[in-house]
């Protein structure tokens, strides 16, 4: 098997990677599996929990002094996003069979393969995906090729965040993705992917059509492959909020809640009271 895939996680989103999971599982979708968590409670819970078809890897281990410094100095989140070009690299570098990688948010979830529509893209050394609703790049959805121009810019992009990766607005930067949007400056082979279930999301799905035949959610008459629930979040262990200005409704986010909500249910049979530390 050639193809990872990989996310990082924490305590506090660790429900979510949990339903990325099962998505991932669902919809066969054939790769190596990498969680990468960056707490100690979040590693110890899943491995309680069994997750039997992914690597799960306690990211202290593989910190070094450079990281350690700069997780004091952000929040939690913005040392997430950091991390996301390291974890690419310890992959390449530990799994020399991996060709290549797509790296996704924790809070994406999956109705279809992606791996169908990727394989078909005949060049590329990177993949990124646009918010659609502007062409800037969301850091949501990755992928890089194990080739020369794939490995540079995934070095690259590793030194732009060590050096500015922050939640808020600088110079055209925001966290990890305003750097992903300079890569087509720099480098050959960056391949834009703009299929319209690739990164449906709550600030663009207005501009599409979105319909359900036999729970199949179909997005411009073509299958949804990921819906990227960034903003969301549950409150407490049946209730949920939005960071920005929108209102979940739908098959779609019903969905996705309902399943948050069972993802929740497991968490507390394996280990009671581990959900109350976290809304």
């Amino acid at each position: 098997m050639d193809v990872a895939l990989c996310t990082i996680t924490s305590k506090i989103r660790v429900y979510q990677f949990l339903a990325l999971y099962e998505s991932i599982i669902k919809n066969n979708i054939r790769g190596l599996l990498f969680v990468f968590c960056v707490d100690r409670e979040s590693y110890d819970l899943l491995n309680k929990m069994g997750i039997s078809k992914a690597f799960i890897i306690d990211f202290s281990k593989l910190e070094d002094k450079t990281l350690i410094d700069i997780k004091k100095e952000r929040q939690l989140y913005e040392y997430c996003w950091t991390l996301k070009p390291v974890v690419l690299e310890y992959i390449f570098g530990k799994y020399p069979e991996i060709k290549k990688i797509i790296y996704v948010d924790s809070d994406i979830y999956f109705f279809s393969d992606p791996l169908s529509i990727i394989n078909r893209i005949k060049k590329w050394s990177v993949i990124v995906t646009s918010h659609k609703s502007s062409k800037k790049v969301n850091g949501g959805f990755v992928c890089f090729k194990r080739d020369k121009i794939g490995l540079d810019a995934l070095k690259w992009w590793k030194k732009q965040c060590f050096d500015w990766c922050y939640a808020y607005y600088d110079n055209g930067n925001f966290g990890d993705q305003g750097h992903l949007d300079r890569l087509r400056k720099h480098f050959r082979n960056i391949y834009y992917l703009e299929h319209p279930g690739i990164n449906l999301a709550s600030w663009n799905e207005h501009l599409f059509e979105i319909k359900v035949y036999d729970n199949r959610v179909f997005v411009n008459n073509t299958r949804l492959v990921f819906y990227h629930f960034s903003g969301l979040r549950m409150i407490n262990k049946k209730d949920y909020m939005m960071l920005w200005k929108f209102e979940p409704k739908g098959y779609v986010y019903e969905h996705y809640i309902n399943v948050l909500r069972k993802k929740i249910e497991e968490i507390e049979k394996i280990s009671p009271g581990f959900t109350d530390k976290i809304f």
